[in-house]
């Protein structure tokens, strides 16, 4: 069994948990994925302004529970953040555990070969939209900076483009994370990746603090990669605390987090109000570290919580995640178009919701099954380190 080096030789080295198996899947997290997305689902798909739902008859205070599901929704973009960055940094200290290295150009096929063949192709079906469907643009310079995995500055710079596309500026700071962090973990210690985690928050706020001095919007805050590092970075941090272990929390405590992580996420959303123009400096520089702080929650109080078989239809959906995520703004277009009535009513509401949540994920499993499994098994092919169920 391989050790982790620490810098100081004083210190005595400590065995790590990662090199026990080759294999790191937990069904939980897909479990998490699904619900992340979700949450982005429900911030598109509901209205945030309480008197629309009290003006379809709903009672005040739950119409009020109904808008801020709906606006704190958008924080499932964070919880994914923490996620993939634990994820990828613990598959990274698995990898460099088992072989002594990383194999940093395998690392790359892995994810071009996971985010790259359903990204690319969707981004030609938006082009398709643009010329079939009104209010659908995809102008040459919106391509251009979505191809190049850069959709989140297009927007810090020209705002969102009226195309389905939008929802593709997270995926491209996860893709900036991917290019750089790989070879950051190659080459320092653990205590290293700690001091980088510690680097990355105080980048981010000190970013923060620069663009609330500036009054800037919220789109240029929400979507700037350096204000999105608190998530990304504590990711990390969970990564290299729990030394490839898994907690043991009592059902009690594991309640406890969950609740503490939605209450995180809501305050960032309802007493922060991070997603709301006009910002102040405080409101995002305590805001976003709320945010992050409470997708992190939600990761440990689901880590080691084993599913079962009447979990099977949550995890399914978390492994098509990524799909779903992609198309779910095209769901929603295409229930407008089937959901024609445009007298608002609950009923209407709800048939609308559902026609798209339905669209959404038969979109996403048709594209799991025939456009990302292929790509998904020519990528075990360079995997040291396995994370799919059976292979």
């Amino acid at each position: 069994m391989s050790s982790i080096t620490t810098t100081c030789p004083e210190v005595r080295v400590l065995e790590s948990a990662r090199t026990s198996t080759a294999r790191f899947y937990h069904p939980e997290l897909d479990v998490l994925r699904f619900f992340a997305f979700l949450m982005v689902f429900c911030h598109h798909a509901l209205p945030h302004d309480p008197s629309f739902w009290m003006n379809l008859g709903v009672p005040g205070f739950l119409a009020r529970i109904v808008a801020g599901i709906g606006a704190t929704g958008a924080f499932g973009v964070s919880v994914f953040f923490v996620l993939s960055s634990y994820l990828i940094t613990e598959l990274l200290l698995r990898e460099k555990d088992l072989i002594g290295t990383l194999d940093v150009r395998s690392f790359y096929l892995r994810r071009i070969l996971r985010i790259w063949p359903l990204y690319f192709a969707f981004l030609a079906l938006a082009v398709v939209l643009h010329w079939l469907v009104p209010g659908q643009q995809v102008t040459w310079r919106a391509g251009l900076w979505f191809s190049l995995l850069a959709g989140n500055w297009f927007i810090v710079f020209h705002g969102f483009p009226s195309s389905v596309i939008f929802p593709l500026w997270s995926v491209s700071i996860e893709e900036q994370f991917y290019i750089t962090w790989p070879t950051v973990v190659r080459r320092v210690s653990e205590a290293g990746m700690l001091m980088i985690g510690g680097l990355l928050l105080a980048i981010a706020t000190g970013t923060r603090i620069y663009l609330g001095m500036r009054h800037v919007g919220e789109s240029d805050v929400w979507c700037n990669t350096l204000v999105q590092l608190d998530p990304i970075a504590i990711g990390i941090l969970i990564a290299v605390l729990l030394r490839g272990e898994m907690p043991r929390l009592p059902r009690l405590v594991r309640a406890a987090l969950l609740l503490a992580g939605i209450t995180g996420l809501a305050l960032g959303s309802l007493y922060f109000g991070i997603k709301n123009d006009p910002l102040t400096t405080a409101r995002i520089v305590f805001g976003y570290p709320s945010v992050a702080i409470g997708g992190a929650l939600l990761l440990l109080s689901v880590l080691r919580n084993r599913t079962n078989g009447s979990n099977r239809a949550l995890v399914y959906l978390g492994r098509i995640s990524y799909g779903l995520y992609v198309f779910h703004v095209l769901g929603l277009l295409i229930s407008d178009h089937v959901v024609a009535d445009q007298t608002a009513s609950l009923f209407r509401c709800g048939v609308r919701i559902a026609v798209a949540l339905a669209a959404t994920i038969l979109m996403a499993a048709i594209s799991y099954r025939w456009l990302e499994t292929p790509f998904l098994n020519l990528k075990q092919r360079f995997t040291h380190v396995l994370s799919r169920p059976g292979g």
